[in-house]
């Protein structure tokens, strides 16, 4: 798929990274385009990783009994 992009800041950029670095155009883009997948990609396993652990918090509320450590004790403080 051949892509055409007529936008001066675009250019512009393209321009000032090919000074710095040497790269063509097609590496440019490449390489931000890369960039900003493996970004996005990152946030969204960030936000389904929250989701989860979200979701095991709630499960485990649930499941989770109140414990008392009194119970490790006699009347004198000492354990059983």
């Amino acid at each position: 798929m051949a892509i055409n992009i007529k936008n001066p800041d675009v250019d512009r950029l393209i321009q000032e990274l090919r000074a710095m670095t040497g790269e063509g155009p097609t590496e440019i883009v490449k390489r931000a385009l890369e960039r900003e997948y493996q970004e996005l990609r990152r946030e969204r396993r960030q936000t389904q990783l929250a989701e989860n652990l979200s979701k095991l918090q709630e499960i485990a509320q649930t499941k989770v009994q109140y414990f008392d450590p009194n119970t490790l004790y006699d009347e004198n403080g000492l354990p059983l």
